[in-house]
């Protein structure tokens, strides 16, 4: 193989691998830290999209793999649609437990209903999906 075509060879392979569509957690977790990224008012203070799409993905991975779960252990619809409603009463996503890190340190949420309703929305979408084998 010649040396001019391994540059070549490399580039056309980075550029499919930026191609490659993304999972399931990592689109609903791109999605949400773009909407928490617009509750933020104070943009000194807006963290980076990219921190929160990696504390996302992490969080919501655990639904995505609940889903998957409780699929292969033969939980039916119904069974399954009432997890998710008890999803509304778990502690993560009240409006207290909400907040915001930046610089290292940990703020409250300026909006916490609204990023508690976003992540809970996240989450739901995020089971269903591992529920339903969706990559």
């Amino acid at each position: 193989m010649s040396m001019k075509l391994v540059p070549s060879i490399i580039l056309i392979g980075m550029l499919l691998s930026a191609c490659a569509s993304e999972g399931s957690v990592d689109k609903n977790a791109k999605h949400v830290a773009l909407q928490i990224a617009q509750l933020n008012f104070d943009p000194n203070m807006r963290p980076l999209t990219a921190d929160n799409t990696k504390r996302a993905a992490i969080f919501l991975q655990q639904f995505y793999d609940l889903g998957r779960k409780d699929h292969s252990d033969g939980l039916d619809k119904p069974l399954a649609q009432e997890r998710v409603r008890q999803f509304e009463n778990a502690e993560i996503f009240s409006s207290g437990s909400q907040g915001n890190r930046f610089a290292g340190q940990q703020y409250e949420a300026e909006q916490p209903k609204e990023q508690a309703a976003l992540l809970l929305k996240s989450a739901t979408a995020t089971y269903w999906d591992g529920y339903n084998g969706k990559p």
